[in-house]
């Protein structure tokens, strides 16, 4: 078997001078090789890798920089969480969940507007929202087009819908449906701003906070 020619360092010197621009567009190999830094006014290979190791130091610190903010904005999210989820377990009446969900949502969440719809042939006093209504309840249901939870912008006619009243400024809604054992009905949160809430997010907050009612609004009179 014939053996394949031995490159020599003469070899790799006049293959670099034949090539000059070998090392454009080469970091990572530039970032591994070792060269004595002795080149005079020129830019030397050694300057060229401190040029791609001073910009991946400045990504890296970008994404730890971003790490800590997301865990920064994650704490927060998890101390409004946790006191919303002890106020609702404190609730001992429905009203009581509806004052709850209220001082969160609009202090600590800061959103627009929000509404609980409940699902029930009770009459309910105001500040509660009771749909008894059965087409009005399952015209609510098809915007969810089978989903449990929807994000994003909606019509403003539906978007009253699911806030309970006839007319809105909101333009862009999240909203997840409340399955409860005997007990259903729509957590919604609204924006003015068409972009706020995007088809794009997570509901995962919102779906926890429709199962905590779930479970919770059952157990409890409603005043």
């Amino acid at each position: 078997m014939s053996q394949l020619p031995r490159l020599t360092d003469a070899d790799v010197m006049q293959y670099l001078q034949d090539h000059p621009d070998f090392f454009i567009g080469k970091d990572d190999l530039l970032a591994d090789l070792r060269v004595p830094h002795n080149a005079g006014t020129a830019t030397s290979l050694v300057e060229r890798q401190l040029s791609v190791h001073r910009q991946r130091n400045v990504e890296l610190r970008q994404r730890l920089s971003d790490l800590l903010e997301n865990a920064r904005r994650n704490d927060q999210l998890f101390e409004k969480s946790r006191r919303l989820v002890l106020a609702l377990v404190e609730a001992d009446n429905w009203l009581a969940v509806q004052a709850a969900l209220d001082d969160s949502l609009r202090k600590d969440f800061g959103v627009d507007a929000w509404a609980l719809l409940h699902f029930t042939e009770r009459n309910l006093d105001a500040p509660l929202v009771a749909i008894r209504n059965a087409d009005t309840q399952r015209s609510i249901h098809r915007l969810f087009k089978g989903h449990r939870a929807l994000c994003g912008q909606l019509g403003a006619e539906d978007i009253a819908r699911l806030l309970g009243i006839d007319t809105t400024d909101s333009r862009s809604v999240a909203a997840a449906q409340i399955r409860g054992q005997g007990n259903s009905g729509i957590l919604t949160v609204a924006s003015a701003d068409p972009g706020y809430y995007r088809s794009s997010m997570d509901t995962l907050f919102l779906d926890y906070i429709a199962d905590i009612l779930a479970l919770r609004l059952p157990q409890i009179p409603v005043a």
